[in-house]
């Protein structure tokens, strides 16, 4: 995200230079007035954009850890309650009854398997929905460089047609980044 971020600041550098050397009729400064404060919303919608995407992603990969966590924890208890089973199996093979508390112990830990596979289905719908998140950011700051782009390229060009179309990539980029936060606080 950072190299979105400086090439959008530098097309804003580019763009208000352009703008300050323009010395053409007023008509033209104010359309590139438009366009350099069109693009300056853009960019900071962008560099928003991306310090939530950062955050998504970090809280992404916290979410995953605790859930990897979580699964060898569950794997750990299902081993011992199959070590304890063919225990048990053994015993009774060999015409021994198995201890009462062990018995109790297998099923206490049958039951918490079971509760921790259903908080690990809670963390990997988590995990899904703070990825998806981070691809509306991603998404929008990417839209919005776009923009940036179009915006700069119609100044340099003369073009204010290209503005117009910019406005179009960043508005989408605007609603996006709108999005993702409704989602992420959600």
């Amino acid at each position: 995200m950072s190299e979105e971020i400086e090439a959008t600041e530098l097309a804003n550098e580019l763009l208000m230079e352009q703008v300050d050397k323009d010395e053409g009729a007023p008509g033209e400064r104010h359309w590139h007035r438009l366009v350099a404060f069109s693009t300056l919303i853009f960019a900071m919608f962008a560099a928003l954009g991306g310090l939530l995407s950062g955050i998504t992603a970090h809280e992404s990969t916290q979410e995953k850890t605790q859930e990897v966590i979580s699964l060898t924890i569950l794997e750990g208890d299902r081993v011992s309650v199959e070590v304890l089973k063919a225990k048990h199996d053994i015993l009774l093979s060999l015409g021994e009854s198995p201890d009462e508390a062990e018995i109790e112990a297998i099923r206490a830990f049958e039951l918490e398997i079971e509760q921790k596979r259903e908080e690990f289905a809670e963390e990997e719908r988590l995990v899904q929905a703070i990825g998806q998140t981070h691809l509306i950011f991603a998404i929008s700051v990417t839209f919005m460089a776009v923009a940036i782009s179009l915006n700069g390229m119609s100044v340099v060009l003369g073009q204010k047609w290209l503005w117009v179309l910019g406005m179009v990539p960043g508005l989408v980029g605007a609603v996006g980044l709108v999005l993702g936060i409704i989602t992420m606080l959600d």
